[in-house]
């Protein structure tokens, strides 16, 4: 079943760390899987219709796409959900102290209805990946 799992967060919320592991864990089981992780693409690719071809095509073609992407804009990350058959918002909840850099993290629009909250600022980063791990097992998408 390839889907886009997208990881929305605060910066520093612990996206990337969370998308690694969990791109891990979907490559052991033998799922085609690619990671995008925004501060790395946005360097390769400009703006918002550009990453949603990406991973609309990615995900047409079979492979999960694992992204990790601050994307503050609930319409933004709207737009990627219409634009995929089978997107998964997974809000990566760093609680108010995560990008409190004054990097305007006041812009950032939590999800109204993530398929999944994972809170990272009260635990190690491991029991935020093993919720996401007992979560996609759960949901059939992950079989160990």
């Amino acid at each position: 079943m390839a889907m886009c799992l997208w990881l929305t967060g605060r910066p520093g919320s612990g996206k990337s760390t969370i998308g690694r592991a969990i791109a891990s864990e979907l490559k052991r089981a033998g799922l085609p899987v690619v990671i995008l992780d925004e501060d790395e693409l946005l360097h390769l690719v400009d703006g918002l219709e550009a990453t949603v071809w990406l991973v609309r095509v990615l995900a047409e073609g079979g492979v999960t796409v694992v992204a990790a992407a601050d994307r503050p804009d609930r319409d933004d990350r709207e737009q990627v959900r219409a634009a995929v058959a089978k997107f998964v918002e997974v809000f990566v909840d760093g609680g108010s102290g995560a990008g409190a850099s004054g990097t305007g993290d006041d812009a950032y629009e939590e999800p109204f209805a993530p398929e999944l909250r994972v809170p990272t600022h009260d635990r190690e980063p491991s029991a935020s990946i093993a919720l996401v791990v007992s979560w996609l097992e759960h949901i059939g998408l992950l079989n160990r």
